[in-house]
């Protein structure tokens, strides 16, 4: 469902897929995502990478997909 919001409804569209191979969505708004502002791992914020639940990830990764790319 937020993956369908898209960009249009002001949530990021950005991807990646976890260890197990789920698929997870960003689910920040959408222009947050700067790379250089990378987060404090220990506090759990995610800086200005993306984040969903628990995960936190930036672009870079292999399997991930940035939401320029939507």
């Amino acid at each position: 469902m937020l993956e369908a919001l898209g960009e249009a409804g002001g949530l990021c569209t950005a991807r990646t897929v976890n260890g197990d191979g789920d698929l997870i969505v960003c689910t920040l708004d959408a222009g947050h995502y700067d790379p250089d502002d990378k987060p404090p791992f220990k506090g759990g914020q995610p800086g200005g990478w993306h984040k969903a639940d628990a995960s936190i990830w930036n672009d870079a990764g292999a399997a991930c997909t940035p939401h320029t790319a939507i």
